[in-house]
C-alpha cells in the first residue's frame, strides 16, 4: 500500500501490530522479534523455532537490525572462533523511541501548519 498523504494514512492504516505499521515489518519479522525478547539466539535456532529457512530468517534479522529493534552480538568459543547471537532491544525502550518519534512528527506537522497559516491567511 502506497500512502500519498498524512490524511490518507490516518484513514487507511489498519494493522494488528504497531511494529508492522511503524517499521514496515511483516509477520515473520514481528515473530522473530518476539522470539528474541526472552533470550538471545543464533539464526539457526530462530529458524528452527519459526519453521522458516535460514535465508528468510537472516533477511528478517537484517531488517530488524536496521530498524534498531535487534542487535547482533559476537560471542567467542572457548577454543577459538566466534559466532553471532541476536538480541531484541527492550520493548519498553522501543515504545519510548516510537513515542519520541511520533512527538517529533507532531511538532513538524504543527510547524508546517503554522507556516501554511502565515502564508495563506492574510
Amino acid at each position: 500500500m502506497t500512502i500519498r498523504s498524512i490524511r490518507e494514512a490516518i484513514h487507511t492504516i489498519k494493522c494488528d501490530n504497531i511494529l508492522e505499521c511503524f517499521f514496515g515489518l511483516n509477520e515473520l519479522d514481528v515473530l522473530i522479534y518476539k522470539c528474541l525478547i526472552n533470550k538471545p539466539m543464533r539464526s539457526q535456532e530462530i529458524a528452527r523455532i519459526v519453521k522458516r529457512g535460514e535465508n528468510a530468517v537472516y533477511k528478517s534479522l537484517q531488517k530488524l537490525i536496521i530498524c534498531k529493534l535487534v542487535l547482533r552480538e559476537k560471542r567467542c568459543y572457548e577454543n577459538g572462533g566466534y559466532y553471532y547471537v541476536y538480541v531484541a532491544v527492550d520493548p519498553k525502550k522501543v515504545a519510548e523511541n516510537m513515542e519520541r518519534e511520533v512527538r517529533e512528527l507532531e511538532e513538524k506537522l504543527i510547524k508546517a501548519i503554522e507556516e501554511f497559516k502565515n502564508s495563506y491567511i492574510l
